[in-house]
């Protein structure tokens, strides 16, 4: 009789040692176990990170059940060690049917295989779930809609602004309270990815059919209604329509009392109705955070909304200061509206940052408000993304910010203001492809918007991508022609990439002749002229003129985030470019005049320092100079700030090089070219500020082009 084969053999004994059966039961029953948590996780409000868990831990213990049921047996005395086989056992085994054999390999292998299965869905189904801790890197891609920095399985919505069918004109601010707050509700349901106001805005008298809308915003479904609202009664219809075939999913009317209660209340019924006929997931604790009633005071609640309106339109000064007039008249009425103090102390953290006030006074009051609204309701979104833009524009709290951030986005997962906060965060904190994932997702979750691609594209010029940012700077003209700020980046472009000022200058002009001219930017036609005058310059007396002339027209002084410049430190700038050092002189000491005012007013404020280091440069005074730029970039440095700590450097490098001390200022160069950061080589070959440099072997490799 010839041997039994070897695979015959093992196969017999890990049927005799019951490893096929242990494979099979351990395997069904790690996929009932899966399937069961993957309901279960999220009707609790349990994390996602609990599935993959048990997941894990069902994959790792697979094979020790393997080894175990190897190498053990159980029998009447308990658990032993298994014996070896009896003689002619194996050879039994082997020779049985197959009717008998193929089973338990058969079973054996169907529990591996719903084992792996179920811990691959595990995995994968939960992958979509929270953009903000599980998106891979994204693809720079600002062609139409963006592409996922995520593989984005949630169901996409789009609440288009709601009808005023009163027929009265003054109920439009109660009609768009309710679709705004709307909007925020649904953004706290994890299943659903809901598009933000900004980009749906738009449609608001739109003539577009539903699959165009569908289409532009990348959504699955688009809600619409309307809001009828009169003697103290309101009533509101819904309609939940597929984007794709126009057909309609679900629609309701919704009447009652006018009240804060009542409307919060309808605001849950759609919510719930929504989810169920997309058939979504909403959890219990989604939907008290839906259902809660912010305050019982009507008139409360909508001055709050317009206060609302005030600060999420624009960043002027004005729109901030009347904000705040509202919220003082909303907390008056109701000193109980959390939401009402969280907003308030948003808004005295904006006033701060963009240098509306910079009181020690308002950062400790905007902190005050901010954590009363959080002793009113610990777990308010809009109380921890407050706190987050508090430490972000006011302390320069990164990791802080970030973390209370991170709780309003877990509150919020499809709010794409909380993923730009975010982003930029990120970006100050000097993590720029972080910011860049982030950036991203908000503008997916905001794809009308003009101020997520513009975003997208001056992070990719502080990386010194250009070719990639100019598309996301067209998107972002393309969706918003009147915003100024991607004209002067597309300028800034030009320069960056290949040196091309006549470019440069006609991106200018064309923003100018739409009447867009910012002259408190980064980048303005003073800049450009600063780059291109020299004292070999044609035409030269003519030319200087001109570019003196442009300076005389800007309101008082380059005077943004990131730098303070009089026009007499500019004036002195151009006169020494361009062979006047007499006017030079009497410009840069009344540049110094001004500036020692400043600084003495605000010691602490880098911008001031760093501009007088460079006036004194310009009147000769070495080491007064430098003392001044270094406690610019002392006061900012990149580490603190990545962006605004960049230019203290360059305005350093700068007294440097008109001090004739070479090697610190190449020194400089060298360190802002390491970092993404406002300069190109092309601007260092062009900008005669560096001609003393030229020739050093250290500069000229910075200012190669490959």
């Amino acid at each position: 009789m010839s041997e039994t084969p070897g695979y015959q053999r093992l196969f017999a004994e890990l049927k005799r040692r019951k490893v096929f059966k242990v494979a099979a039961v351990y395997g069904a029953v790690c996929f009932g176990v899966l399937q069961a948590a993957d309901i279960l996780v999220p009707a609790m409000d349990l994390p996602d990170a609990v599935v993959r868990g048990i997941a894990l831990v069902c994959l790792l213990g697979f094979p020790i059940a393997l080894v175990m049921a190897w190498a053990f047996e159980t029998g009447p005395d308990g658990v032993r060690r298994t014996s070896d086989a009896e003689p002619g056992e194996i050879t039994q085994i082997v020779n049985a049917p197959r009717g008998r054999r193929w089973p338990s390999g058969i079973l054996a292998l169907a529990g591996t295989v719903a084992l792996i299965a179920g811990g691959w869905m595990a995995f994968s189904s939960r992958r979509g779930a929270d953009p903000a801790a599980d998106a891979p890197a994204a693809s720079s891609d600002a062609s139409g809609r963006t592409e996922a920095t995520s593989e984005d399985n949630r169901t996409s919505i789009a609440v288009l602004p709601f009808r005023n069918t009163s027929g009265d004109p003054d109920a439009q601010a109660f009609t768009d309270g309710v679709h705004d707050d709307l909007l925020t509700q649904l953004s706290k349901i994890r299943s659903l990815k809901v598009i933000s106001r900004t980009s749906v805005e738009e449609y608001r008298e739109t003539t577009k059919s539903i699959p165009e809308i569908g289409q532009e915003l990348g959504v699955d479904n688009i809600l619409e209604g309307g809001v009828q609202s009169a003697g103290g009664a309101f009533r509101i219809n819904a309609q939940l329509i597929d984007a794709s075939s126009e057909g309609h999913l679900w629609a309701e009317q919704y009447e009652g009392e006018l009240s804060v209660a009542n409307i919060f209340q309808v605001q849950t019924e759609i919510a719930d109705e929504i989810t169920e006929a997309l058939r979504a997931q909403l959890t219990e604790s989604e939907r008290a955070a839906i259902a809660r009633t912010p305050t019982d005071d009507f008139d409360a609640y909508q001055d709050y909304l317009q206060a609302r309106t005030y600060f999420l339109e624009s960043y002027l000064e004005s729109n901030f200061r009347s904000a705040d007039a509202i919220l003082s008249r909303v907390l008056e009425r109701d000193p109980e509206f959390a939401e009402a103090w969280a907003l308030k102390g948003a808004v005295g953290s904006m006033l701060y940052h963009f240098y509306f006030d910079r009181s020690d006074s308002l950062v400790a009051a905007s902190r005050e408000w901010i954590e009363r609204s959080l002793e009113l309701e610990p777990r308010l979104p809009e109380g921890h993304a407050a706190l987050g833009h508090w430490y972000y524009r006011t302390q320069l709290d990164y990791p802080q910010a970030l973390r209370e951030l991170e709780i309003a986005l877990e509150a919020r997962p499809s709010d794409a203001g909380f993923e730009t906060t975010i982003a930029s965060v990120y970006r100050r904190a000097g993590d720029m492809e972080k910011a860049l994932e982030h950036f991203e997702i908000g503008a997916e979750l905001d794809p009308r918007s003009a101020m997520a691609p513009y975003s997208v594209g001056e992070t990719l010029v502080l990386l010194r991508r250009y070719d990639e940012a100019e598309p996301w700077l067209r998107r972002a003209m393309e969706v918003r022609p009147d915003f100024a700020y991607p004209y002067q980046y597309m300028s800034m472009v030009r320069v960056r990439a290949e040196g091309d000022t006549a470019e440069a200058r006609l991106w200018l002009y064309r923003m100018s002749e739409r009447g867009l001219t910012k002259d408190d930017a980064e980048f303005n036609r003073v800049d450009l002229d600063l780059l291109v005058v020299r004292p070999d310059s044609e035409n030269l007396d003519e030319t200087r003129e001109r570019v003196l002339e442009n300076i005389r027209t800007l309101d008082g002084s380059l005077n943004n985030q990131f730098r303070y410049v009089p026009l007499s430190l500019l004036s002195g700038l151009v006169r020494r470019q361009m062979g006047d050092p007499t006017g030079a002189v009497a410009a840069f000491d009344s540049a110094r005049t001004e500036l020692s005012a400043l600084v003495n007013e605000d010691p602490n404020e880098a911008a001031y320092r760093s501009s007088l280091g460079l006036a004194l440069a310009g009147l000769g005074l070495e080491e007064d100079a430098i003392r001044e730029g270094r406690e610019g970039l002392r006061l900012m440095p990149p580490e603190v700030e990545a962006w605004r700590g960049g230019h203290r450097v360059v305005d350093l490098a700068r007294i440097y090089a008109m001090t004739g001390r070479n090697d610190e200022a190449i020194e400089q160069l060298e360190y802002i070219m390491s970092i993404p950061a406002d300069m190109s080589a092309w601007e260092l070959r062009l900008d005669p500020a560096w001609d003393a440099l030229r020739g050093d072997p250290r500069f000229d490799a910075l200012i190669a082009i490959d």
